[in-house]
Formats: C-alpha cells, structure tokens, sequence
C-alpha cells in the first residue's frame, strides 16, 4: 500500500514493500545491508529507524529476487541493477520521458530484459515494438563487482549503454523480464 507524500511521490516501508512483493523483511534487509538496493528516500540511520524506499526500489527488488532465484550472487545482482540505472539514463536520452518503472508498467510499454550471459556479461534487451527488440551492452560483469578493501570504492562510470551491442554467441543466459515485473507489481503509477 503505496503512502503518498508531500510531492504527492509514492514511497514504502520495508513492511509495506515486503508485504507488496510477497517476500520475507529479511530477505530485504539482507539485499539493503550487502548494497545491492539502495533505499532512495530515506536509509536506516541506526536501531529503532527506518528505510523508505521509492517505486524505482520495489523495481530494484524485484530484480534482485528474481536474479537471486536463479542463484545469482548478491555482489553480482548489486552490479546489475547499478548498470540499470546507467541503462535508465542512456536510454531516456534516446527516448524522451523513459523512466523506471513507470515507463514499463503502462499499455504498449517497452519489453526490457536483463541479460546475464554465459560469457560473464552483463546485456539490456529493448523491444519497442513487437519482435524488433535490439540489445544493448555486454559488459563485463567482473569489471563491476566490487569487493573485499575496495568495496567502498565507487564503481567505475558506465560507457556504452546506450550502444546496440554486437552480436555475440551465447550459449547460456539467465533472463529476467524488467517488464514482467513492474507489471506484476503495478509500479506504472
């Protein structure tokens, strides 16, 4: 149950997006405290306060959940949905207004897949209409994914995103509809 704030922008506490998403708090927590989901709104700031999180974040979530399921580490899952939000600006470039997930969410939306391939890249696929989806990126997972002393270092900036991707030969895929979710969740509003 969305609450509505003063700029009339919908926002969630982990109960109420825990409850949304059908999963358990913990689950959440365990995604927010390793940085794979950043709340956008307001961080836990110590014991007895809470996170509150954006549409964007149960998006985010959503992902993770899915990519999660599907046994992909949480390091690698905090990776992807950080190249998402590098994704989200490139192609809002290219097509004026695109913003997630309200963009995904609404009649005739865009059908927008996240790639994780057997090459250890990272692909977006974008159809704007029906079977002509163009893919975008082929990163190199292993050059986001940050870990141990340099963990606190920031990741590096994104290039490319916006670029169609060659084409590759991949023989296995994981493949999560970004789409699928921001509709099953009503996170066009």
């Amino acid at each position: 149950m969305p609450i509505m704030s003063d700029q009339q922008c919908a926002e969630w506490t982990l109960s109420e997006a825990a409850r949304l998403l059908g999963e358990p708090q913990h689950r959440m927590i365990y995604l927010c405290e390793k940085g794979v989901v950043q709340p956008d709104l307001q961080d836990a700031e110590g014991r007895g306060s809470s996170r509150r999180f954006s549409a964007r974040n149960l998006l985010e979530f959503g992902v993770a959940l899915r990519l999660r399921e599907l046994g992909i580490p949480a390091s690698v899952i905090g990776a992807v949905l950080y190249v998402l939000r590098g994704f989200e600006r490139a192609i809002g470039k290219k097509l004026s207004g695109f913003k997630l997930p309200g963009s995904l969410a609404v009649a005739g939306a865009p059908e927008l897949k996240v790639i994780v391939g057997d090459d250890q890249r990272l692909y977006f696929s974008l159809e704007l209409s029906k079977g002509k989806a163009k893919t975008y990126g082929g990163i190199s997972i292993q050059d986001l994914v940050v870990s141990g002393d340099d963990a606190d270092q920031p990741k590096k900036p994104l290039r490319g995103l916006g670029k169609e991707a060659k084409p590759g030969r991949l023989l296995a895929k994981v493949e999560v509809s970004v789409t699928g979710i921001a509709k099953e969740f009503g996170l066009g509003a």
